[in-house]
């Protein structure tokens, strides 16, 4: 009997060893989380003439690693915005939901290390560049 002790409990210590099932985080496969820093704004194919300052937008992982939601910070020249935010991958939108609970969806595309969101106004595409920091 002792034998069958001694000979499971190492298999039964490394089966438990590892929690982690090697599920990949969709959230992270987006390309979303971390800081990105503004880089240009248009609508259709013209480029404002601002001056592009001081607008980040930063997306956070939540501790559920197999979901598309997680939490944001828009900072626009020191206005600041908090909230959550979902993914929806299939189609490539973010839903946004403030702390208010108000909600504006966007469509997006990350390129080397360029984030792309824009929405559609009548048949304007208001758009928005933003750099990786």
């Amino acid at each position: 009997m002792r034998l069958l002790i001694f000979f499971f409990m190492p298999i039964l210590i490394l089966s438990c060893d590892n929690d982690n099932d090697g599920t990949i985080n969709p959230l992270i496969e987006t390309g979303l989380i971390g800081e990105w820093e503004i880089n240009g704004r248009g609508t259709n194919n013209v480029l404002s003439l601002e001056v592009f300052c001081c607008e980040t937008l930063t997306f956070l992982d939540d501790n559920n690693l197999r979901d598309l939601i997680g939490s944001y910070t828009f900072n626009q020249q020191g206005v600041v915005t908090n909230g959550i935010f979902t993914v929806n991958a299939e189609e490539n939108t973010i839903e946004y939901f403030t702390e208010n609970n108000n909600m504006n969806s966007v469509a997006y595309s990350v390129n080397n290390n360029t984030l792309e969101v824009w929405y559609l106004e009548g048949t304007n595409r208001n758009w928005t560049t933003y750099n990786k920091q």
